[in-house]
């Protein structure tokens, strides 16, 4: 086993991933799948997520440690990757095959939830994947957050946004812009990235969904499936047999996305629920990195929402908060997604209309789009600078949920957002980078 290196916490992380079925298939969108006879290429069937937790570790024998990062089955996630990467398969199979067989998230399978101290219960935080991403992508991210006290559930998104998922008898690929038709009268009026606004409504589905199945299962002790069949750990789920008290915390929700994961929070946070079988979602604090914002509405515009059918269409949205919004939000960009002009103007916009003083908006000198992914930590790649810029963006995530950011700001280098021309571009543009060391902390 070749494992990631583990969380940083006093609790000990289990991992399970539940699965709930849909009782009545949604179809989101017009968009059908290229080469068939009319399929649709967004239909929800069925949800899934990991629970990343604070783990019993007291029954013996202790559960199994190790839990898979590459997705099963390899070979459908390698041709997944390749459709996203734009790489052959046959280059990318010995680094897919190789990390698929020895790459381990540190945490114990389907071990059982901890029972919190003195009656209290465990935060709840939702996880929303960027494209290419994952339920284990961000285990890094997810555990170090378990391990400090939270439950984090991470969205297995069967939109076409990750290399592949398995959705009973089918797979799920990446979804490349070729790989779906819209119908002809849909093309008559132009969407912004179409396929994406509807990726952005299924995902609101899943999202909604995730949370209503979770707090049944711990209010109201209504079973979930275990992924891979398992039944060990499922009723440390259940409510407390003292008081019949739920151990984790539905009241008070924290939504966190990285990429489109944060487009997909802004949309949850500027949109209705997109069924009225929905309750809105107590959501209390946000944090997003790099939120990518081009698939979303501008102040001027709304969504143009596609069809759906069994659970009706959700109502025009702007980019706005609303009284639903959290009164608490942290952005914490990349260097590159600062530097990237019109699109940080754009942010800072949609930050000051929740945050007026723009005290939650961060960049992290030296880091890159998918700094705050796994990626850069894997074993046998990873650098200094990578696992710095990790532990630093789980610190101030934890700080942000624990209501300590600003202790935390004191405690390392923070400095004005400050830029440099280092060249010109081949379309003859500035070439710009911040005035920093790595790690620092614009603002």
């Amino acid at each position: 086993m070749l494992p990631l290196r583990p969380p940083r916490g006093a609790n000990p992380v289990g991992a399970t991933t539940f699965v709930a079925a849909v009782n009545l298939a949604v179809a989101v969108g017009s968009a059908t799948l290229a080469g068939t006879t009319n399929d649709p290429a967004l239909v929800l069937e069925e949800i899934a997520f990991t629970a990343y937790y604070p783990a019993d570790l007291s029954q013996r024998p202790r559960p199994r440690k190790g839990l898979d990062w590459l997705l099963r089955p390899v070979g459908a996630t390698l041709r997944g990757y390749s459709r996203f990467t734009g790489v052959p398969s046959w280059i990318l199979w010995p680094v897919v095959f190789f990390f698929g067989t020895v790459l381990k998230i540190p945490v114990y399978r389907n071990a059982p939830l901890l029972p919190p101290d003195n009656e209290k219960q465990w935060p709840l935080v939702i996880f929303s994947h960027g494209l290419g991403g994952s339920r284990t992508a961000y285990s890094q991210l997810c555990t170090e957050m378990a391990a400090a006290g939270k439950v984090v559930l991470a969205i297995e998104h069967r939109d076409g946004t990750a290399p592949a998922c398995t959705v009973g008898s089918r797979t799920v690929l990446y979804y490349r812009d070729e790989d779906v038709v819209f119908p002809v009268e849909d093309q008559s009026e132009p969407r912004v990235l179409p396929l994406r606004a509807d990726q952005l409504v299924f995902r609101q589905h899943e999202v909604y969904r995730t949370y209503a199945a979770f707090c049944a299962l711990v209010r109201e002790s209504v079973l979930l499936e275990a992924l891979d069949g398992a039944e060990e750990g499922l009723r440390s789920w259940l409510p407390a047999a003292t008081d019949g008290r739920a151990l984790v915390n539905c009241d008070d929700v924290a939504l966190v996305g990285h990429s489109f994961g944060g487009c997909t929070v802004l949309s949850v946070l500027s949109s209705a629920p997109p069924s009225s079988a929905y309750p809105a979602l107590p959501i209390s604090k946000v944090i997003m990195y790099d939120p990518w914002l081009e698939p979303l509405p501008t102040p001027t515009t709304s969504f143009s929402e596609p069809s759906t059918t069994a659970a009706g269409t959700p109502p025009e949205s702007v980019l706005k908060p609303d009284s639903r919004s959290p009164e608490q939000m942290l952005v914490i960009n990349s260097q590159v997604f600062s530097l990237w002009k019109d699109h940080f103007t754009r942010l800072v916009d949609v930050v000051n209309a929740w945050e007026p003083n723009r005290r939650r908006l961060l960049t992290l000198v030296g880091s890159q789009h998918h700094s705050f992914s796994d990626f850069p930590v894997l074993p046998l790649i990873r650098t200094k600078s990578a696992s710095k810029l990790m532990d630093l963006a789980a610190t101030l995530s934890l700080a942000f949920l624990d209501d300590t950011l600003d202790a935390a700001l004191e405690r390392v280098p923070t400095k004005p957002m400050e830029e440099k021309i280092i060249g010109t571009r081949k379309d003859g543009r500035p070439k710009r980078t911040l005035v920093g060391e790595v790690g620092d902390i614009m603002y």
